[in-house]
């Protein structure tokens, strides 16, 4: 009698089409980056589609000492994240809700896409839900000023909307954004791609997965520790299909402060600047 195959969370909630679309290659990157970031930014908020111009980066700007900071304490370090709630005000009231009540101490990564992204705050090691999984779903919150750039913080939920106008909602699930390698092969595919200059630009210095671009909830900026982000990011995996970490990686605690308790200025080069270009007076 052939042994059941184990099933994570990959596995059980999304099966081939899960991996295939989360398993980059840079062919796969550069087919998709023109329609994910420069041509298919639609659906903010409040409007329907978004002008390239209107476009803001705010992830490299300094916080006020009163910005709300998530801090992380792993089993292998610690590391801190801006949130941004003017920007996702409906999920970060909900993700700070859950820090607050102790939800992600104790939990774990459960996959990791090599120097891509992981995937952390599940209550089982492999993903899968249990029954104190926190299984509430909310809106995606679109928005121009959040970009998936390296240690973005993205809340992944199930699929939802209708058949012909499908989205990912917010849930307690969260996936921590790397960077796909940036060559110069696909650096040059970017200039060729055209688009907003200034977004194209920072992806190039500063990293992140593009083709994540305007289709989730990105909540949070990794400004501190992200030697500890880039070590979690490398953890070697039990296979190409699970993305389980060989060795148990646990989120052990996650609080709330605020950046003027957790300052680390150094990271924050692009203060005042927008992807147009402009300077903001401060």
């Amino acid at each position: 009698m052939k042994e059941k195959k184990e099933r994570n969370y990959i596995d059980a909630r999304r099966g081939k089409q899960f991996r295939t679309y989360f398993q980059f290659s840079m062919i796969a990157v550069c087919f998709v980056i023109v329609f994910a970031v420069f041509y298919a930014c639609q659906g903010t908020k409040n409007s329907g589609k978004l002008d390239p111009d209107d476009v803001n980066i705010i992830q490299f700007d300094l916080p006020g000492d009163d910005a709300p900071v998530a801090v992380f304490e792993t089993s292998m370090g610690t590391f801190k994240a801006v949130i941004y709630e003017d920007e996702a005000p409906d999920f970060c009231e909900y993700f700070t809700g859950l820090v607050n009540e102790g939800y992600y101490d104790g939990t774990h990564v459960f996959a990791v896409q090599e120097n891509v992204y992981f995937m952390g705050g599940s209550k089982s090691d492999d993903g899968t839900d249990t029954d104190d999984t926190d299984k509430d779903t909310l809106e995606p919150e679109i928005t121009p000023d959040l970009w998936p750039f390296k240690g973005a913080l993205v809340s992944y939920g199930d699929k939802g909307g209708s058949f012909f106008s499908q989205k990912i909602m917010s849930g307690s699930r969260i996936l921590f954004v790397n960077s796909v390698d940036f060559t110069e092969e696909f650096m040059d595919e970017l200039d060729s791609a055209g688009g907003n200059e200034s977004l194209i630009e920072t992806f190039k210095e500063k990293g992140g997965v593009p083709n994540f671009a305007q289709q989730y909830t990105i909540f949070g900026q990794v400004y501190d520790g992200m030697d500890i982000y880039d070590d979690i990011c490398g953890a070697e995996v039990t296979d190409s299909e699970s993305l389980r970490p060989v060795k148990d990686i646990t989120i052990d605690r996650v609080y709330m402060s605020t950046y003027g308790e957790n300052k680390n200025d150094g990271f924050f080069t692009g203060a005042g600047e927008t992807a147009s270009g402009d300077s903001s007076a401060s």
